[in-house]
């Protein structure tokens, strides 16, 4: 049954770590602030022992890398870890504790643990962030979606987490200020329906594992109730139950 994994805390501020939505449906879950993505897909795949792939898109590659020896001497054991001890695990930096998952180091810390297990890194980004850290990275340009996805997931045996950030679909008009930054849709629903409709073709082929779409309503794009328009968009066409908020 589709259910909220944390309470919903309203339309607050995300930023890199508050967590203010968790929601899933299946396979599919949605977020506000993607740092909850690698537990969520241990939840649908043993990423300690099963082959598989990823496909990251996303304005930001989500892959910082530093401290993350750190990180990784306290990565706790996520198969018998509940949501809201992985939200709030710690790690020791400078003196003082600080949450241990953030937006912008999931990724570089699922890449360290497991790396081994994963066949291909595909990742659509705006070259914003560290880059991956893995020997089997493909780094695609925009203008190859969606036209090459479904070639590309089945190109690999192995099956896919797809990760998704809504940030990826937004740009920022020049000229506007730190303090009142102004986005705007990037793409057509033509693009969307024809880039989720793939997806929902390799969902059915069985290639896809799992999905985990993340809003980001702040600093990123035009805000929560856009964000939501959009998700509630996606998950049509995936066939998932939306969460009304």
């Amino acid at each position: 049954m589709p259910k909220h994994l944390i309470p919903f805390l309203g339309k607050r501020y995300s930023g890199s770590v508050n967590q203010n939505l968790l929601w899933r449906d299946g396979n599919v879950f949605l977020m506000d602030n993607h740092r909850a993505a690698l537990w969520c897909w241990q939840q649908k795949i043993d990423l300690y022992e099963t082959r598989h792939s990823i496909l990251h898109i996303d304005r930001h590659t989500d892959c910082l890398s530093a401290n993350l020896d750190a990180h990784l001497n306290e990565m706790p054991d996520l198969r018998r870890l509940s949501v809201e001890n992985y939200l709030n695990a710690t790690v020791a930096l400078s003196g003082s504790n600080s949450l241990l998952f953030r937006w912008d180091n999931y990724l570089s810390i699922y890449l360290a643990k497991f790396g081994k297990q994963v066949s291909v890194v595909r990742s659509i980004d705006h070259c914003d962030g560290d880059a991956p850290d893995h020997p089997r990275t493909f780094r695609s340009r925009g203008d190859e979606v969606p036209s090459n996805l479904l070639y590309w997931l089945r190109k690999e045996s192995a099956p896919w987490i797809v990760n998704i950030d809504l940030d990826y679909f937004f740009f920022e008009l020049e000229n506007s200020s730190s303090e009142d930054a102004k986005w705007l849709p990037m793409f057509s629903d033509e693009f969307i329906a024809i880039l989720f409709g793939e997806i929902r073709r390799a969902m059915d082929e069985g290639l896809v594992i799992v999905v985990t779409l993340c809003l980001t309503p702040t600093n990123y794009t035009t805000g929560w109730d856009e964000c939501l328009e959009l998700s509630a968009k996606i998950f049509k066409i995936l066939g998932s139950t939306h969460p009304t908020l």
